[in-house]
């Protein structure tokens, strides 16, 4: 995912998120919304990239958890290190006002997007029910 961090942030360079993407795009408040380009990246080719091992091996329940887990704390490794490893983006614009394109959770002065939260929730989840089984 750091990888793909690396090259995420070269193609897009300030276009984050969903500024400046070809294709379609699905709004779902006045500044979330789903574009093609990042339907395609995280919701087909990582996923089916990272089912491969239960393609080989074929189904087991333990190898699944451990895949949901890594894929869900690899999106929130990936978009942070998007700000790190972009050379035209400032990690001090890591913020609710520049990453204005998904919702953030506020608590006094800390400020972490929610996606944040609830990857890190699934994947805990994933955790709890597939790799302690």
């Amino acid at each position: 995912m750091i990888a793909n961090a690396f090259w995420e942030a070269y193609v897009e360079g300030r276009e984050a998120g969903n500024r400046g993407k070809l294709g379609w795009k699905i709004t779902f408040c006045k500044n979330v919304s789903l574009t093609a380009y990042h339907f395609f990246l995280f919701f087909i080719m990582w996923p089916l990239l990272l089912m491969l091992p239960l393609a080989i091996v074929g189904w087991d329940s333990r190898l699944f958890g451990i895949l949901v887990s890594a894929y869900f704390s690899g999106l929130i490794i990936e978009d942070f290190a998007w700000f790190v490893v972009n050379p035209v983006v400032s990690l001090s614009e890591w913020n609710p006002t520049f990453v204005n394109y998904y919702p953030w959770i506020v608590f006094g002065k800390i400020k972490i997007p929610l996606i944040y939260i609830s990857h890190f929730l699934i994947a805990l989840i994933s955790w709890q029910l597939f790799w302690t089984n």
